[in-house]
């Protein structure tokens, strides 16, 4: 094999173990190879995991503001929070919203309400607690039990028209159940959904 041939292809082979010794490298830093025991140990993802543990139903935007991050480095160390078990998003309209699953403050449902069912419903009505006009509702209904269409249309300071879209809405999630007498419609709070929001609103 002549002389500059031979010198090209070790320069070549150099090359390439140099690559793959960077690429690998990259991989470490990114968190694909990363133990669960380690993802923590970084100090922004820590950080978020820490805000979402304190903050359930935090949605992406909120967790940006809140931490003075931009989306691109949120991002990131939020997938790798996913990735590892350690957050979980559900939607909830246009808003991805977090909980942690891993060592949360306050799991205010006692241990036999504890099945997937009442699980989904808590962290829909902590999600709806962060919206505004569901918020009043939620916790109108809480104080009094039962309210007309046209109090929590007074209280909540917004149109009957809305309150019908936010009603039908709290419907659906099975948060708030309604009954007609005569031409005005009454609304309470689900059993369960009563169960997990004395715990979570304050009288």
């Amino acid at each position: 094999m002549p002389e500059n041939t031979k010198i090209k292809r070790q320069a070549l082979l150099f090359l390439a173990s140099t690559c793959m010794a960077s690429y690998s490298g990259t991989r470490r830093r990114y968190g694909r190879e990363f133990k669960k025991e380690d993802v923590l140990e970084q100090g922004t993802r820590s950080a978020i995991f820490e805000l979402i543990r304190e903050n359930e139903g935090l949605h992406f935007r909120k967790i940006c503001r809140l931490l003075d991050k931009k989306m691109g480095v949120v991002q990131y160390h939020v997938s790798v929070l996913e990735k590892h078990g350690l957050i979980r998003a559900i939607r909830d309209g246009r808003y991805k919203c977090f909980f942690a699953t891993n060592g949360e403050k306050n799991r205010m449902v006692s241990p036999d309400d504890r099945d997937p069912k009442m699980e989904s419903l808590r962290e829909t009505i902590i999600t709806s607690l962060r919206r505004k006009t569901p918020q009043v509702l939620i916790q109108h209904l809480v104080k009094e039990n039962v309210a007309s269409h046209q109090a929590l249309s007074n209280v909540a300071q917004v149109s009957p028209q809305a309150i019908t879209f936010h009603t039908q809405r709290l419907q659906s999630f099975g948060i708030i159940e309604s009954q007609k007498e005569g031409r005005q419609k009454f609304y309470t709070l689900s059993d369960n959904a009563r169960l997990i929001t004395d715990n979570l609103v304050r009288r």
